[in-house]
């Protein structure tokens, strides 16, 4: 592995079921069983919020929907019609304490 690549799922697994002593199918359906967590955490019908311990905090906001406007091409300054977003829901990351003291952030 070269200095500053990303690493691959396949490498996080390997680097975890070696410094956990698990196997690799084992650290694999952990990290499969944590996404499904977190969607359900972070969906409609949960929390909004859930935190990895030591890692990040996961935060869901539902941003609203907006109308559709009128506005000016600026090229030719004719009136024209800007259309609007639909509703969503928006993920936010933020380092928690322990992991910004250990990169030095």
């Amino acid at each position: 592995m070269m200095p500053g690549s990303k690493l691959t799922k396949a490498q996080i697994t390997a680097a975890l079921a070696e410094s956990s002593g698990l196997d690799k199918k084992a650290v694999a359906s952990v990290l499969d069983a944590l996404a499904t967590l977190a969607a359900k955490q972070l969906g409609p019908d949960g929390p909004g919020e859930i935190t990895l311990p030591g890692l990040v905090k996961l935060k869901a906001k539902a941003t609203p929907a907006t109308a559709d406007r009128q506005g000016v091409n600026p090229f030719t300054k004719e009136p024209m019609l800007i259309k609007g977003k639909p509703a969503s829901r928006k993920v936010r990351a933020t380092p928690v304490k322990a992991l910004k003291d250990d990169v030095g952030a």
